[in-house]
């Protein structure tokens, strides 16, 4: 079989990022090795360089940047480069022609979402609702009072409002807090009550109660439901905040069945991993749920990333299925993303022609399908 078209198909075509955070300062506090691991902590940190990931990416980024594959040759070019350097060079060998940003992380020195436009043709932006409910509780009430259930849902519907026309869609992490298990019964009564309490334990406030996250989780869908705004959330692997067990999409059957919902769109992010074929089953249940490959590259081996996609692609759609980088902080994230996105889907595809699932011009299609086409439909992208 001749594989050249569908290899040219992939490397040569700009691709859009559907999920993405902001880039950081070179003297931001947040050190570079935090671009090979979720790890946290001095220990964890120091052994994240004799993983298999760290190794190949690592390697990646001198080649590109021409100096040592050493961590630090790398990070000396970056010092004598600068910032708005590497980001050039490492976009332009992303190719990439859209970037979605959820400017909700919070890290040391991180820059915002404007300065970026610089470096790719086209920006938008996500709201994360946990971070936007936290800070609109910190700000506080205007005239003094303290908050009720009642005055920070009209706070917050109306602070999405104010931005639905400049969004592409809404991001959840309520995997970080409690877990994908949404209670969607939750009552006015229980959210009051608990609201009350992570305003007398939290300064600043954190929306650390399940029955508010949930009760934010449920209304926010509500408003993007009603705005045709997509949800993404976060299922899969993170760093050590997260009980993993709990971030199995699975866990959002009640809110899949709840016919409150039944319009709504869903983007479950980061492959899912390693729920990659739950997702994929979801997927295919459910006309609601749609598939983000990111994190997972380049984060795993290259094994860990084309078993991941092709479990995400056992049952899915390919029409429901997008690529994301989820870079954070450094832009050679975007660089390895889209550098190894593009080798694991010409692996992935290929290997389905050769099972005879695809022809190879059906797989063509499907890699423009997966690397822009999907996301330019479904977030209506028109730049």
């Amino acid at each position: 079989m001749d594989f050249s078209e569908l290899k040219k198909t992939i490397e040569e075509m700009e691709i859009v990022d559907g999920h993405a955070h902001n880039l950081v300062a070179l003297d931001s506090n947040f050190a570079f090795i935090h671009a090979f691991s979720l790890a946290h902590g001095d220990d964890a940190l120091s052994s994240t360089q004799h993983s298999q990931s760290f190794k190949r990416n690592l390697r990646d980024v001198a080649e590109l940047y021409g100096c040592d594959s050493t961590l630090e040759a790398v990070e000396q070019h970056r010092r004598v480069s600068g910032l708005e350097s590497i980001t050039s060079t490492c976009f332009k060998a992303a190719r990439i022609s859209t970037v979605i940003f959820d400017d909700g992380i919070d890290l040391d020195k991180i820059i915002d979402t404007e300065w970026h436009k610089t470096f790719t043709p086209h920006v938008a932006s996500l709201v994360r609702i946990e971070r936007l409910a936290e800070k609109i509780l910190n700000q506080g009430l205007a005239d003094g009072s303290s908050w009720t259930l009642d005055s920070f849902t009209t706070a917050f519907l109306s602070k999405l409002e104010s931005v639905a026309g400049e969004i592409v869609g809404l991001k959840s992490i309520a995997a970080y807090y409690f877990g994908l298990d949404i209670n969607t019964n939750v009552t006015k009564k229980e959210a009051e009550e608990a609201l009350q309490q992570v305003l007398a334990v939290w300064k600043p406030v954190l929306v650390a109660n399940k029955n508010l996250v949930d009760y934010i989780f449920l209304i926010s869908l509500e408003f993007a439901q009603s705005h045709d705004l997509p949800m993404q959330i976060h299922t899969g692997f993170g760093d050590r905040g997260l009980n993993l067990r709990m971030s199995n999409p699975l866990y959002l059957h009640n809110v899949l069945e709840d016919k409150r919902f039944a319009k709504c769109r869903i983007v479950l992010l980061h492959t899912s991993y390693p729920f990659s074929k739950e997702a994929s089953y979801l997927a295919s249940l459910y006309s609601q749920v749609y598939l983000d490959f990111g994190l997972a590259i380049p984060k795993l081996s290259v094994h860990g990333m084309v078993s991941a996609v092709k479990d995400l692609l056992e049952q899915a759609p390919l029409n429901k299925v997008m690529f994301s980088t989820d870079a954070y902080a450094f832009p050679e994230l975007f660089y390895l993303g889209a550098k190894n996105a593009r080798k694991v889907v010409f692996t992935v595809l290929r290997d389905s022609c050769i099972d005879g699932d695809l022809t190879v011009s059906e797989a063509v299609e499907a890699a423009k399908d997966l690397f822009a086409r999907n996301s330019i439909n479904f977030y209506k992208i028109t730049s």
